[in-house]
């Protein structure tokens, strides 16, 4: 029986999951996604080209168009964007890979010109962060957000309920 060189490079499980190796890649916004913010086959190829680490975490995937908060990061709300995330996952599991969708909604962290009809950004409280938002035009500083109100928290778990379940 080989064993391995390194605990990192033995199998682990992980829930239903039995992962080769103990290597996760984490998260990193890419800002890639074609138009209508749909992975496209540049996702799928960089997503495939890193197959080999145990899992897979992708960038973060908008829940709803008022969860963006930087541009050209992909949606999963759509049904274009379903399809692109699917070329993707598909890329991924041809070379033997495991991935999971890291779903978002960026709360304050987002600025009017992300949103949909240029509205502000939505979070917990009216309090604005400090630091500037990446825009499409280059950073702007962030603006007070709006505060969430007790009622739309159930739209906002549905959307993340929706990004979920999505095939």
């Amino acid at each position: 029986m080989n064993t391995p060189a390194s605990p990192l490079l033995s199998p682990i499980a992980l829930g239903p999951y039995t992962l080769p190796n103990r290597l996760v890649m984490a998260p990193l916004t890419r800002n890639r996604a074609g138009a209508g913010l749909i992975p496209r086959t540049l996702n799928a190829s960089y997503y495939a080209q890193r197959a080999s680490a145990g899992l897979i975490i992708t960038e973060a995937s908008q829940v709803a168009p008022e969860g963006m908060g930087y541009p050209d990061t992909p949606g999963i709300y759509s049904s274009e964007q379903v399809e692109g995330w699917k070329l993707v996952t598909q890329a991924v599991h041809e070379q033997g890979g495991r991935i999971f969708l890291q779903l978002w909604h960026v709360g304050r962290i987002s600025h009017p010109s992300l949103q949909p009809n240029g509205t502000l950004p939505v979070a917990p409280s009216a309090i604005a962060p400090a630091g500037m938002a990446s825009t499409y035009t280059g950073e702007q500083p962030f603006v007070t957000p709006r505060s969430l109100e007790a009622g739309e928290i159930p739209l906002i778990v549905e959307q993340y309920q929706q990004g979920a379940k999505t095939p």
